[in-house]
Formats: structure tokens, sequence, C-alpha cells
């Protein structure tokens, strides 16, 4: 650790320097799935301490009433559209630890005056948090109150902790966390240059226009960075004294912009009218200033400094750090914030609309911000896979176009309405049948997926496809049956209830027996994976529904109803009912009789359909990469 809490870390060498610049892809993601693997131990173990746990908004804002965010992992991802109330989350954070107060940002005025929940609610906006600290969970409060006596109408208070806010009474008072607090909001992040530029006023100056004025007070801020003298007129300080950025924060932002920098200074000063940051980048050959780069290069020096000279232990509030940069630098600066939580400990929240920082990022770090159609309120999904998060921003994805591959229409049917009743979890499943049943998916179809390992291909069987006992698992086979293609058939043959054959591919007619091996690992490895079977025998039996039926047999035609009840086979039972029902068994009728019963068990959510959920769960899990697939 440096002096000014900067550690060094992975960013002090110049060979990690020159690596740093030629990060291929291979490597970022290696040293993004060690990084993650080493937080989720670190994690286990309780290692972050005094940490934030739980944000809740019994009633804040336009969020629904009592929801909450579980932060499961120390770097946590708020995604959502313009307006889903993801700022909002992260104010009050900022307003969380001790000294920090919420009305920084929200605030009260003739315009957006902030009023009371009126109606049957009739309660005052509040939030609370819990805290892990030295092994004891701490739970703190604060309610906005009003205090016309007070200088400031923004007064929010803490209280103890309420039942009618879903917390845990056994627990004391606690006071607020202590903890460092950097929060950048990259919106806002412009330089001193930029808000001149953009926004500055000439009319009270002597210069003819805004380029002229830059051009005579850029000699002022070279001198004053040069001399590293504080200028001052009438004896206000004009400028603080320049910062010359550390050799691990150049190579930070060297790596994440993938840039050769050999210097870099800040200065914070007023030289062009209101106080602003200059930048100045050093590389080779030439020297410029922000006014000649890009505002991504800007925003990453002010987060590598802050970050790398923040506190171990600290609360890091990021609000859309995608701004102006592409994807790339995007996984990169994903790639340094995580890094920095495993070194120093951080608690990183961000803000985004970018699905680039959920990309590889396990489910409980990722949470989703809805507005509710129904009651116009925002939603927070407290888990969502990457693939979600670029569905629901409306943006293709490599998480696109997975399949589900089921025998027969009915299966189908069902399958569909799972996911359409789920649609916020399961929207990036398709399914779809084929003829030809299941004896032909397992020797053609599978044969196929499992060739192709590409993690978004998936069969599900119906119940009476389902095999005894446990495939066999190729690492704990010996040297001979790992290369026997004989024991490998029978082991095949063992859970399809058939022999597979696989196709030789040989020149002049010989045998390529090492080929056929290890396609027979692959198909093993995928059907262990990929291949899941629905619960009970049949789709029929999943969505008979004795006492439903019967009310309707017995209204419509009570002669009837014996037989339908006492027929054992699921189908034809459907098939009868939809004779009494239609006067007909042609196929019209009878997907008429599946669709009233699917629409009904969809209602119920029995048991077999909490079963399928979780298989399309695990589903959902192999496609984000969050279930590893043997290939």
């Amino acid at each position: 650790m440096e002096a000014g809490g900067v550690y060094r870390g992975n960013w002090n060498t110049e060979k990690n320097i020159k690596r740093g610049l030629n990060l291929g892809l291979e490597e970022v993601d290696d040293r993004f799935e060690k990084t993650l693997a080493d937080i989720n131990k670190m994690n286990s173990n309780r290692v972050f301490d005094n940490y934030i746990t739980k944000l809740a908004f019994p009633f804040f804002k336009n969020f629904t009433f009592h929801s909450e965010i579980n932060f499961q992992f120390p770097l946590t991802i708020l995604t959502g559209k313009n307006g889903s109330g993801k700022s909002s989350a992260l104010h009050a954070l900022y307003g969380s630890p001790k000294g920090k107060n919420i009305s920084d940002y929200w605030f009260s005025s003739q315009l957006d005056p902030i009023e009371d929940f009126g109606g049957e609610v009739r309660e005052r906006h509040c939030f609370f948090y819990e805290y892990y600290y030295n092994g004891e969970n701490s739970s703190v409060l604060y309610q906005r109150n009003h205090h016309k006596n007070r200088n400031s109408m923004e007064y929010w208070e803490t209280s103890r902790p309420r039942a009618k806010y879903r917390m845990n009474t056994n627990q004391k008072r606690s006071n607020p966390i202590e903890k460092e607090l950097v929060y950048i909001d990259f919106r806002k992040e412009l330089s001193a240059f930029d808000k001149f530029f953009y926004f500055g006023n000439i009319d009270h100056l002597k210069s003819n226009s805004k380029q002229d004025y830059l051009r005579l007070k850029s000699v002022e801020l070279k001198n004053v960075i040069d001399s590293g003298e504080i200028h001052e007129i009438r004896g206000c300080p004009q400028n603080e004294s320049s910062i010359q950025l550390t050799e691990p924060e150049i190579m930070a932002i060297g790596s994440i912009l993938q840039e050769n920098y050999k210097d870099i200074k800040l200065i914070d000063h007023k030289l062009f009218q209101g106080w602003g940051t200059s930048v100045i980048w050093s590389k080779d050959g030439f020297t410029y200033s922000e006014a000649h780069a890009g505002s991504g290069e800007i925003a990453v020096v002010i987060l590598v400094h802050k970050v790398l000279n923040a506190q171990p232990k600290s609360l890091i509030l990021l609000d859309e750090p995608e701004v102006s940069l592409h994807p790339g630098a995007q996984k990169l600066l994903l790639l340094f914030l995580l890094e920095q939580v495993k070194t120093k400990k951080h608690q990183v929240i961000m803000s985004t609309h970018s699905p680039a920082f959920a990309e590889g990022m396990p489910k409980e770090a990722i949470k989703r911000f809805i507005r509710n159609p129904d009651t116009n309120k925002i939603d927070i999904l407290d888990e969502c896979f990457p693939s979600e998060a670029f569905k629901y921003l409306g943006l293709s994805s490599k998480y696109d176009n997975a399949k589900i591959h089921v025998e027969d229409e009915l299966a189908q049917k069902i399958i569909f309405s799972v996911i359409k009743n789920n649609s916020d979890r399961f929207d990036n499943l398709n399914v779809f049948f084929t003829p030809g049943g299941a004896s032909y998916m397992k020797q053609n179809y599978i044969l196929h997926y499992a060739h192709e390992d590409n993690n978004k291909n998936f069969v599900l069987f119906d119940g009476d496809q389902s095999y005894d006992g446990s495939i066999v698992d190729l690492n704990t086979l010996t040297v001979k049956d790992f290369h026997n293609k004989d024991y490998l058939k029978e082991q095949i043959k063992s859970f399809t209830g058939q022999e597979i054959n696989f196709v030789k591919d040989g020149g002049n007619g010989k045998s390529r027996d090492d080929q056929i091996i290890e396609a027979q690992k692959k198909y093993i490895n995928y059907y262990k994976s990929c291949v899941k079977f629905l619960p009970k025998t049949t789709p029929e039996e999943i969505i008979w529904d004795e006492n439903y039926v019967s009310e309707i047999l017995l209204i419509k035609d009570k002669t009837s109803f014996k037989e339908v009840m006492e027929e054992s086979d699921y189908k034809i039972k459907i098939l009868k009912t939809a004779m009494v029902l239609t006067g007909n068994d042609n196929p019209s009728s009878i997907r008429f009789i599946e669709d009233m019963l699917i629409k009904k068990w969809i209602e119920t959510n029995d048991e077999s359909q909490v079963e399928i959920k979780e298989i399309l769960l695990g589903f959902m899990k192999i496609i984000n990469n969050q279930e590893m697939v043997m290939g």
C-alpha cells in the first residue's frame, strides 16, 4: 500500500504495463473468470466486512411498496431503461454512510415538491439498509421529516426499526455505517474546457470568442502546472496544486483505454471561469489536454484516480460509467473494478444502460429495474441473468436464439405457456417440436447438438423417457474405459435405451475410432447437462385436473362423467372430454380442451409447474455460462 491508499497490486511493473496494453480477448476472459471465482470464495468466507447487505424501500419515491435490493455480490449492477429509478437507488446509498445525506441529490422545490404518500397509505418517504460489521448485522432506518424551524427543509433522520416496514424489531437502533464514499456521476463529469466551451458566457469578457479566451487562459494554466504555484486574484486561489498520477494509475488507465500513456497530470482550477478539472496526457512524442481528448478518456482518468486512492472497504457508487466508452473499454473497466474489489475489499454499485457490464456476471450481481405497466410503479427484479439484461434493453446478444426441443405439440404448448407466464425470466428461450419422436431425436438431433457445443440447444423429453440411475462421469473413468468406444457405447445405451450410431470419418475406408470416441464423450456430457425430462409420464398427465374437469362434466353430461374418470390413459381422457364438451374428437376439439386445461394449470402453479420452471432456470444458467457444461 502506497501513501494515500494507492494499491499497486496487479498494476505495478513494466511487464504488466505491456501486458495490460496487449490483452487479448481470451486473456481478458481468463482474468475476469479467475477474479470472479476469487471474489466468490472471499464472499462465501465473509471476507467483506463493514458491508451493506440490503437496501429496502418501504415507501420511497415511485418504487413499489416494500421493494428491496439484496447485495449478495460485492459488485452490483443496477440495470434498466431511462427513468426506472436506478439513480434514485444510488442516491439512497449515497445518503447511507455517516455524515452523508440523500438531500444533496433529492430535495423539494416549488416545481418538484416532495409530498408524503396520501390516500390509504399516508406514509412519509423512507428507506432502510442493513449492514454487516464485526460479525453483527445492523439496520438503519431513514425517514424524511418536516421541521419548519430548521434552516433546511430537507431533513432525514434515523429511527428505530419499525415492524410496518418489515424490519427486524428485535434489533436495537443502530448507528449509520462508517465507510468512505466515492460517488461519480459520469453524465456530469465535464472537464474545465468542456464546461466553458459548451456552457460558458463571454459577454462580459474582452475576448472576441471562446477560442480566444481559451488560448489566453491556457498560457496561465500551463504556467501553474509547470511551476506548481497557486495563482491568486485579489487573494482568491484560482487553482489547486496539480496532481502527478502514479505509475499504477497511469498503467490502469492505459490498460482500460488500450493506450500507452507516459505521463498524466490532473489539476482543479477556475481559470476557465468556474471550477473544473483539466487533464494533461503525454504519449510518445506529444502532449495534449482534455481539449483534444475524448470524454471517455477524462472519465476513466477521474474514476481510476479516485478508486485507487480510496481507502480499503470503501463504498463506490458509479452512475452510468459507460458514457463515451466503447464496449471493449467497458469490459476492461469492469475487470479493473473487480480486481480492486478483490484487492481492497470495496463494495461497488453501478447503474448502467449498458449490457456489456452485465455480461459474464453472476445473476445475483445484476438487479433489473422495471416500470410495472399495471401500477405505473418501479419493480426491482433482485436477480437477473445477463441474457435478461440484454433482452430487456432491446439489444441482440450471444445469448439470443436459445432453443428447447420437445417431442410433441402439447409439450411445446406447455413449455411456451410457462415461458409466457414468466417472460421476465425466460424470454430468451424458444421452444419447438419436430415429428419423429424421442428415438429419432436421440439418434439425430442430440448427436448434432452435442457436436455443435454452443450451450444454446436443449432437449426436454416427456417423463416416460427418463432413466434410472445416473450418467457416467467421464472424469472418474479409468484410462482404459475412457478410450474404449465399446464401453462408452454401452454407457450411452444405458441412459438412452437404444444404440446410438456414430458416423465414422476415415479416408480410404479406414475407421477413425478416435473421432467416434470423442463424439461419444460429447454426447455423454451433452446428455448429462442439456437433456431433461418433464415431470410425470406424459404431457397430458401434467395438465389433467380431475376436479376442474369433474365440475365441467357434471354440469354438461353426468352420464359421461364416470366413463372419463375411469379411463387410465390421460390422452384418452382428454379425447373423451373433448367429445363430451364439443361433440367431436377431431384435432381442433382436442386442442381446445388442451388449451383450456393448460390455462387452468398455469393458474394453479402446482408442483409440476414449479419443477418445469426449475428446469428452465437450469437452462438459463447454462446459456449464461453460470453452470458448467463439460465438452
